[in-house]
């Protein structure tokens, strides 16, 4: 409640990019994960899933975008989250777009962005990466580029500093992605991939809306990426919007209007793919009932990015324990159980 209506207002008050600079600044401090409260508290063990040989404590992750250079890692898993997606890592230091790019929608607790992949490069963070310890938390990494190459070269020098890759074809913000939107592109994508690396690899898809011709297209990229080789699915990526306040004029709309659509988007996947691989469900996930509702659709697990920011620091901590206590409250033993079970409607 003191991050809602005290801290929250003065962080909308700032440019978004300066907010977020601050928030990484306190990640930063050595003293922030001694003096967090949440990284002493153990996650409930209902919440424990093993997938793909990973052992996940808590289904919530932290989707890519938040900490895009890998500087944060582990003090954002000391939050509660289950996974870290870390990146989006290009093979090139990235300026990214033309500011303005970043806007708060606060009614609808929704942001609009048109980054556009700003980030250090490859080398830079692979060297920071260089310390990292699985037994600290999985972490997963987002990669991309507009030529397979780039994104092969990521994977090639990354694969030993995560758990797993997950690899982005899909930004509404980045021209030339849509280069992976050709089938027989996708499948050498990920045949390549999959030389270099037997770490599981996940393709983010792009949203589409029910019943277009652009289902059909998308739900086709989803079989292919999994007859390919690739172990799982992000479903899905923001929703390109138009938006005149930014200043390339449209970007990618994230945050709560999105989650009946992810949900939709959660079983057409499913249902297309089948029961074996893993989907990820990403956009509008706010809270419990976000996560039920998901994994209920067919979701393995869920990633979220800006209910963080609208929520605050307990965010994942309160997903931890509130979903734990509706799955005992509906004798629920495990998450995989809920998967076919009934879509729960808020109260309003």
């Amino acid at each position: 409640m003191f991050y809602k209506f005290f801290i929250l207002p003065i962080l909308q008050r700032i440019n978004p990019e300066v907010s977020h600079f601050i928030a990484e600044i306190i990640l930063q401090s050595p003293f922030f994960r001694n003096f967090n409260p949440i990284y002493y508290i153990k996650k409930p063990i209902n919440l424990s899933i093993k997938i793909l040989e990973i052992e996940f404590d808590s289904p919530i992750g932290l989707a890519a975008g938040f900490d895009k250079n890998c500087k944060n890692l582990y003090s954002l898993l000391s939050l509660g989250f289950g996974f870290i997606t870390g990146g989006t890592i290009t093979f090139s230091k990235r300026d990214g777009n033309p500011k303005p790019r970043l806007f708060h929608m606060k009614k609808s607790r929704a942001l609009i962005n048109s980054l556009g992949f700003p980030g250090e490069g490859l080398q830079k963070i692979s060297n920071r990466l260089i310390n990292y310890n699985s037994k600290s938390g999985n972490v997963f990494l987002s990669v991309s580029g507009t030529v397979e190459k780039e994104i092969i070269d990521c994977i090639k020098k990354l694969k030993n500093h995560c758990e797993g890759f997950e690899i982005n074809i899909s930004s509404p913000n980045t021209e030339g992605l849509k280069n992976f939107h050709n089938e027989d592109k996708l499948h050498n994508l990920i045949l390549e991939a999959k030389k270099i690396t037997t770490k599981p690899i996940f393709i983010k898809l792009p949203p589409w809306i029910k019943d277009s011709k652009e289902t059909d297209d998308y739900l086709s990229l989803a079989y292919t990426s999994i007859q390919s080789g690739a172990q799982g699915l992000i479903v899905a990526n923001s929703k390109p919007y138009p938006f005149d306040k930014l200043a390339v004029g449209k970007g990618g709309l994230s945050g709560e209007p999105l989650k009946n659509d992810t949900i939709r988007m959660v079983s057409e996947v499913r249902n297309k793919i089948g029961s074996k691989p893993i989907i990820i469900a990403c956009g509008g996930i706010s809270d419990e009932i976000d996560v039920w509702n998901c994994i209920a659709a067919g979701a393995n697990l869920c990633q979220a990015y800006t209910a963080l920011i609208y929520n605050g620091p307990f965010f994942a901590y309160n997903i931890n324990k509130k979903l734990s206590a509706l799955m005992i409250d509906k004798n629920i033993e495990s998450l995989e159980k809920i998967q076919g079970q009934s879509m729960i409607k808020k109260m309003d």
